[in-house]
């Protein structure tokens, strides 16, 4: 091997292709390599004379025809390598020590220096850090005014510490490709046998079967290190990544190596001697780029002592520097150069994601419903760095500056996706509500289905647009919608309460605040309401479609932005801490958000949680009443009833331990008699607004009363009227017949009837006593209130014709009977006839005096 470059012999046999087969491998093990050298000559034909160049020695180990393991390669000018091989590359640690006294100690992979290593002068100087081929690629010591996350608190919050976190394993490719997985099987690449006649590893493709066995012949004089924590990824650049799987694989041979590695990884400097020229410039460089001196930057890129995408101990590169500070002058000549756009600091933060977070200061970001849980995070107070721009506070122009210099990243091929710290790009623009840099990330291949977060709610990019106010949230979504996300993707918020159902949750759990005395009633019948057939709805996290309908805001962008959602697939039949999209619209008071979701599929009658019903009951709740007035409630309870809401679907409700199952009429009930200020406290005592407040619901009360009342009688004349009238007569839904058999055991049947028993007048049906009417026995009230209101208002005409229509019913009988009696001809039959019309005559007497006393007593 010469002191700068691969083995002599292995160059020339690489010149001309297929001689290395012809060579005996037996020479290859030649100690001192003479025997080989001498063969490789005569098979070529050179007559070359043994020059300085071919008098390479090595001592060490080999395998399969290769050097291979630890080993010592000597040139004839006194320079020397010590350290290991792979498969005759040098790889792991070594040190190389030229004759004018210059040394190097680092890490190999394939003939060049990757990873950490020390070069150390005559002079006593010493470049530290890491390294890439024969440049520092990073520092071990910090620069003046470098970015950091730190200074910027209210973006440090977004980084979830305890999540996403990356290991470095040697087992598993972090960037592992489809193609990748071909070699794993050595059938599907070689021929058996093929190490017969070629061993040119350089050329064949390595199984994963010969690497394993090349791994375990290397280490396998290696001291076996104790059981440890998986190292973690320190910093995200795939380069970096590789660099430190590296590092991680040899880990177990830094025992060998002079310095302490950990140092070095750490940028820790304090133990070496003072900085090398090529430290000494690479600094320079950073610095000089931060203040946006051209001529400087070029004159040390020139030299070739530092490479373009040197970066100090954070990660922090010397175009970052260049691009914060808005010389785009500087960033155009170090891209041109050869740094990599895209590379990140230990933070995680690209040169991109840096312009993003000066550009996009907390003060920039819209007000949002999507993000409730940002109170609970401590905001402190933003340090300026002396080398930063302040953005909120600096001029227009320098505004202008910034974004022409994330214009010229994303041009030059900056990756939004790079950075995910702390929050994705994205988010910035999102929140800030600019709809033109959403729409520039997005052509630039923004991913749209990243998520903030979990202690911030997994939120997506969808979800805070479809919260954010204006004509530029529609704007957003709109744009977001177009990059073809999931609109149906749930943020991890399945626990949270809604907001205004918060206190009602509260109360609930005090005794004594709501005096309905249920009784585990079992609701109406089945006969009387349409039984919900659609799918289980699924409960989960918030939706966009769910945080567009609960906005209060200006409700034609709220519409609009529901109706993109819908036009892209949103399911409107979601549920999320026990509502709909439907039922949260009602709660915000967004009548327009309602029509639309109506005509796109969604189910007003989707059963809900306990706490909220179903939609109807959603629009006579008391605890969304402030959002409109009485008429625009009543208007609302028509309209969903016109969309097919079933005002008789049975509602669960729950007082303590008790449950019951009634109306939505039951459900208004029960939401009113909650307030106890207003529900029981006389009239006169309230106060002006308070009585304000009870008039308005009374009246939505006794609306929703009269429409179960019409939905109630509309369906049972679909039935037999007077199977009816007879089974109401008996004030039970149960008719029990009682009959004697045999043996004197008594049997009992029970038919159960499709009769509904509710008050009448109020609407109720759990909660409440309910006594018939006394005259015609087919209605029921539940007080004295009741049964007068009731009388007075409908029901003196409609007992009235009912008792009218029974008393002809039983003359009709009668006469029927006695005409049967007469053509019979049986003995003692003029008797019987004249009995019975005495009796018949009584009996109709009877009827119609207690006909004139009904009406009297009424």
């Amino acid at each position: 091997m010469t002191p700068n470059g691969a083995p002599a012999w292995r160059r020339l046999l690489g010149r001309l292709p297929g001689t290395q087969a012809d060579i005996d491998p037996a020479y290859s093990h030649d100690t001192g390599g003479l025997r080989f050298i001498n063969q490789l000559e005569k098979l070529l034909g050179l007559g070359l004379s043994r020059g300085p160049e071919l008098r390479e020695r090595y001592v060490g180990q080999f395998f399969m025809g290769h050097r291979h393991g630890k080993g010592s390669c000597y040139w004839p000018d006194g320079s020397k390598f010590t350290g290991g091989l792979y498969l005759g590359h040098v790889e792991g640690y070594g040190t190389l020590e030229w004759n004018d006294g210059r040394k190097f100690q680092g890490l190999y992979k394939s003939d060049e220096r990757f990873g950490p290593g020390i070069e150390s002068y005559p002079d006593g100087c010493q470049d530290v850090g890491l390294w890439l081929r024969d440049h520092l690629i990073k520092l071990c010591t910090e620069v003046p005014g470098y970015f950091s996350l730190l200074d910027y608190p209210a973006h440090y919050r977004y980084i979830d510490h305890n999540s996403g976190k990356k290991h470095i394993s040697v087992e598993e490719d972090l960037f592992l490709r489809s193609y990748k997985h071909l070699p794993f099987d050595d059938k599907d690449i070689f021929p058996e046998g093929v190490f017969a006649y070629s061993r040119n590893t350089d050329h064949l493709t390595l199984t994963r079967s010969f690497l394993e066995e090349c791994d375990a012949r290397y280490f396998q004089n290696t001291p076996k290190l104790p059981e440890e924590d998986p190292w973690p990824v320190a910093n995200v650049t795939p380069l970096l990544v590789r660099m430190q799987v590296h590092v991680y694989k040899h880990r177990c041979c830094q025992v060998e190596f002079t310095s302490n590695v950990n140092l070095i990884l750490n940028g820790v400097r304090g133990t070496y001697g003072p900085p090398g020229p090529k430290e000494l410039a690479s600094e320079q460089l950073i610095k000089k780029a931060a203040r946006g001196d051209y001529e400087g930057v070029c004159a040390i890129l020139r030299n070739g002592l530092v490479h373009p995408d040197i970066a100090d101990k954070h990660g922090y590169t010397a175009l970052a520097a260049a691009a914060v500070h808005c010389h785009n002058d500087i960033v155009n000549l170090l891209l041109d150069s050869g740094a990599d756009v895209n590379k990140c600091s230990d933070e995680g933060l690209s040169a991109l994601s840096m312009c993003f977070i000066l550009f996009y200061p907390e003060e920039s970001f819209k007000g949002n419903i999507a993000e409730r849980s940002l109170h609970s995070y401590k905001r402190k107070e933003q340090s300026e760095s002396s080398e930063t721009i302040n953005v909120a506070e600096g001029a227009i122009s320098e505004r202008q500056k910034r974004w022409e210099t994330i214009q010229l990243l994303l041009r030059r091929g900056a990756d939004p996706n790079t950075s995910w710290v702390p929050p994705h790009l994205l988010f910035f623009a999102v929140k800030a509500a600019d709809a033109e840099a959403v729409k520039l990330l997005l052509e630039r291949g923004a991913r749209s289905d990243v998520r903030l977060p979990s202690k911030l709610g997994g939120l997506t990019p969808l979800h805070i647009a479809a919260s954010i106010p204006g004509q530029e949230g529609v704007q957003i979504t709109q744009h977001l919608l177009h990059s073809a996300p999931d609109p149906n993707v749930r943020a991890e918020d399945g626990n949270e309460i809604y907001g205004p159902d918060k206190p009602q949750a509260r109360e609930a759990n005090v005794t004594g605040g709501v005096t309905l005395q249920l009784k585990n009633e079992a609701g109406p019948p089945r006969e009387y309401f349409s039984s919900y057939s659609g799918p289980v709805p699924e409960e989960g996290g918030r939706s966009a479609l769910h945080i567009a309908c609960e906005r209060e805001d200006n409700s034609e962008h709220a519409r609009d932005v529901i109706r993109l959602l819908l036009m892209h697939q949103a399911n409107p039949n979601t549920l999320w801490s026990g509502h709909s999209p439907l039922s949260l619209a009602i709660a915000s008071g967004n009548d327009l958000a309602v029509v639309e979701l109506l005509e796109h599929g969604a189910d007003p009658n989707l059963p809900l949680s306990s706490a909220v019903g179903s939609a109807l009951c959603a629009a006579v709740s008391t605890a969304y009443e402030q959002q409109r007035t009485a008429a625009q409630r009543i208007v609302l309870v028509d309209k969903l009833l016109e969309a097919g809401a079933d005002i008789l679907a049975p509602v669960p409700l729950r007082e303590g331990q008790i449950r019951a199952v009634g109306t939505a009429v039951d459900y208004a009930y029960f939401k009113y008699y909650q307030d106890t200020r207003i529900a029981h406290t006389p009239y006169h005592a309230l106060s002006a607004s308070e009585q304000e407040v009870l008039q308005t619901r009374r009246s939505l009360l006794e609306h929703i009363t009269v429409k179960l009342r019409e939905c109630v009688i509309l369906k049972e004349k679909e039935w037999d009227q007077e199977k009816l009238r007879r089974s109401k007569k008996l004030d039970s839904a149960v008719h029990t017949r009682v009959s004697k058999k045999k043996g004197g055991s008594l049997c009992v049947e029970e038919v159960r009837l499709p009769f509904f028993k509710y008050c009448y007048q109020c609407g109720r049906s759990v909660g409440v006593q309910l006594l018939p009417c006394t005259r015609c026995h087919e209605v029921f009230t539940c007080s004295e209130t009741c049964r007068r209101n009731a009388w007075s208002q409908r029901h003196r005409q409609e007992c009235s014709g009912s008792l009218e229509k029974n008393t002809s019913q039983v003359a009709l009988d009668t006469s029927r009977a006695g005409l049967e009696k007469n053509v019979t001809g049986k003995k003692g039959e003029k008797g019987r006839e004249g009995k019975d019309d005495r009796r018949g005559g009584r009996k109709g007497k009877a009827g119609t005096g207690g006909r004139e006393r009904h009406r009297k007593n009424n």
